[in-house]
């Protein structure tokens, strides 16, 4: 079974709804927490912050798209767009989507959406409970990717209740939530997940379409000491590094990738440490695609991953397909397109499979009461 284990799943100002939902995940109170009419993350099931709106990442994407602004309509086209891309035929049978747990900050208190670019917040969100309820509708096609910010009050709780309600994993990307590697709170949570067979997808090294808010959480050199420690202690859990610690550009901080590839063909190499190669296609990332395609011993630890719904492009990659090239761009599925290139370019089919290996409840909603 191919499994894309990185799938965004996020809308602008998609209100919550009374589905069934995780007890720290309450149907907020009309108008509740509202700051000049955009409020908290919780005050939605998904949402995107006016500061992420006017980032030029954000503002490129929506004037070629020819999007509207954040709202009614503006979600109403990205569910038909996920429904376009998530539901075509392809080489992909699963995808992961992601919720995206709200920021805390060091005391676990969870700010309001931010507005200007020094603001403290979330820039995107999207909660477990509608990232359950899309997996219930869809049982076949859709996994449960969890999030659960560490410094919430009874995050390890919180992480039982995402895994018995079929988690399949636990996404993080610190250097934007605020998570310290080190921190007890942290630890906690990882050895709750080594417990329960859940594994950590999580972001290190650079970060190009949400806010860097704590670039001291960047370098994946802390979390690698964490693990020494739990491994030592016998409970590592599977740790999923996205995006191979790349940086955004060929000639940003590579640091992150670098020690990265060498646990994982060292110290970790008999570990449960992985990386997942999404996004690697996109015009700056593609060096780093190239030597990883070279690496092949390194196979047997990256797991297939798109990113969506981040455009795949594959121009730069058109000397590599040869032939195939018009054929495999021609493929309107972002997803589809990316698995197919990657396995045209060449990676071992251990990538494309490793994930079914790996995660837990990957039947649990086909098995569920009242599924699709």
């Amino acid at each position: 079974m191919i499994i894309d284990i990185h799938c965004h799943y996020t809308f602008t100002r998609l209100r919550a709804t009374a589905a069934e939902r995780f007890s720290f995940e309450p149907l907020p109170e009309p108008n509740a927490n509202r700051r000049d009419g955009i409020g908290r993350p919780s005050d939605y099931d998904s949402c995107v912050s006016p500061r992420a709106m006017g980032r030029p990442t954000w503002r490129l994407a929506r004037w070629i798209q020819g999007y509207p602004l954040a709202g009614d309509e503006l979600d109403r086209i990205l569910a038909a767009e996920y429904e376009r891309h998530l539901h075509a035929e392809g080489p992909i049978e699963r995808f992961v989507l992601l919720a995206f747990d709200a920021v805390c900050d060091d005391a676990g208190t969870c700010p309001a959406l931010p507005s200007r670019r020094g603001d403290f917040g979330s820039d995107i969100y999207t909660s477990n409970s509608l990232i359950r309820e899309v997996c219930r509708r869809y049982p076949d096609r859709f996994l449960f990717g969890a999030s659960v910010h560490p410094y919430r009050p009874d995050a390890v709780a919180c992480v039982e209740e995402v895994f018995a309600a079929g988690a399949c994993l636990l996404k993080w990307i610190p250097l934007h939530h605020n998570i310290a590697a080190s921190d007890p709170r942290t630890v906690a949570v990882l050895k709750k997940c080594a417990a329960l067979g859940l594994p950590v997808l999580v972001h290190y090294g650079e970060e190009f379409s949400l806010t860097t808010q704590r670039r001291e959480h960047r370098s994946l050199r802390p979390l690698l000491e964490t693990l020494r420690q739990l491994r030592r202690e016998g409970g590592m859990p599977c740790v999923i590094v996205a995006h191979a610690a790349t940086p955004v550009t060929p000639l940003g901080h590579r640091d992150s990738h670098r020690v990265l590839v060498e646990a994982l063909t060292g110290e970790f190499a008999d570990a449960p440490l992985y990386a997942d190669i999404s996004a690697l296609a996109t015009w700056t990332k593609v060096s780093f695609l190239r030597r990883l395609l070279r690496r092949s011993e390194l196979h047997a630890k990256l797991l297939f991953g798109s990113d969506f719904p981040i455009p795949t492009g594959v121009r730069r990659l058109w000397w590599d397909l040869g032939r195939d090239y018009r054929r495999l761009r021609a493929i309107r599925s972002w997803p589809q397109r990316i698995a197919a290139v990657y396995r045209r370019l060449g990676f071992e089919e251990i990538v494309f499979h490793r994930a079914a290996e790996l995660l837990p409840n990957v039947d649990y909603f086909l098995k569920a009461p009242g599924s699709a």
